[in-house]
């Protein structure tokens, strides 16, 4: 892998700096770097995302000069589903879901096992596939209106699953919602130049084994011809390629032949 697109740094939650992220990426051989912080989320204290868009728009393309000829630098935004629209100028934009709101009621299901638990108690009567219905139809809607570049952790729902039990994920019940909104979006982003973003994000910090979408869900893209992409979402300099070598192995005994990468700022078809 020569390029990573999916990086959160000190302007929103991650903890190095851009230009740290930058000196790293240059040391691991990356041609293409892209940053993608989240963005502005006033309803959650905890991740507020981006403080001011046009700041991190200029500080980035900035740096995108300063390193000129060394790195290509690229500015995107994860974009939330419940946060307002993003201001223009990005080169791309990860379209997310991390939130739901029922009842009036809005929750993360990414935060913290206890978090999702006590949601799925309070606003579902411990009903999990219910949950699952709203979460995939959050995800379906995203992309319908928003048609993000990347479709970021498409299962991001099952972060805690596996330490954490409380949906049978490989579940005939559980798989068939899954998989009718994983071929709807991918007969959306072919129709608009989209990709799914294969994350390893959750395997760096530790939660699960293998990458965003799971494996079943991976087979099933594989199957529909669905364009991909390989991304750390990394939160830390450390976790730039975190599992990039694994995650490639487990794509080609899947089947994949070809993956997507920023390549001088641009998205492109490259061998596996």
């Amino acid at each position: 892998m020569t390029s990573n697109c999916h990086t959160h740094s000190t302007w929103c939650d991650g903890a190095d700096s851009p230009e740290e992220l930058i000196q790293t990426a240059i040391k691991a051989g990356l041609t293409d770097l892209g940053f993608s912080s989240h963005s502005p989320a006033p309803f959650d204290p905890e991740c507020p995302g981006i403080r001011s868009e046009a700041a991190y728009q200029r500080a980035i393309f900035a740096l995108k000069e300063k390193y000129r000829g060394k790195i290509t630098i690229s500015c995107g935004i994860e974009q939330d589903y419940f946060s307002p629209p993003p201001a223009a100028g990005y080169d791309y934009v990860i379209g997310s879901v991390h939130y739901l709101k029922k009842d009036g009621h809005l929750f993360s299901v990414d935060e913290s096992p206890e978090q999702l638990q006590q949601a799925l108690t309070d606003y579902y009567a411990g009903d999990s596939l219910a949950l699952v219905r709203d979460y995939y139809e959050a995800v379906l809607d995203n992309v319908q209106k928003n048609q993000p570049k990347i479709v970021g952790h498409f299962d991001l729902l099952l972060k805690f699953n596996e330490q954490n039990p409380w949906i049978a994920e490989t579940s005939k019940s559980y798989l068939t919602i899954a998989q009718a909104a994983l071929a709807e979006v991918s007969r959306m982003i072919k129709q608009y130049g989209g990709i799914i973003e294969v994350n390893t994000g959750a395997m760096s910090r530790g939660w699960r084994r293998s990458p965003y979408p799971a494996d079943p869900l991976l087979s099933f893209l594989h199957e529909h011809r669905t364009p991909i992409i390989l991304t750390s979402d990394a939160h830390q300099k450390k976790d730039l390629t975190a599992y990039f070598a694994e995650t490639q192995a487990l794509l080609k005994n899947i089947g994949f032949s070809k993956i997507y990468q920023l390549q001088q700022g641009e998205f492109s078809e490259t061998p596996l």
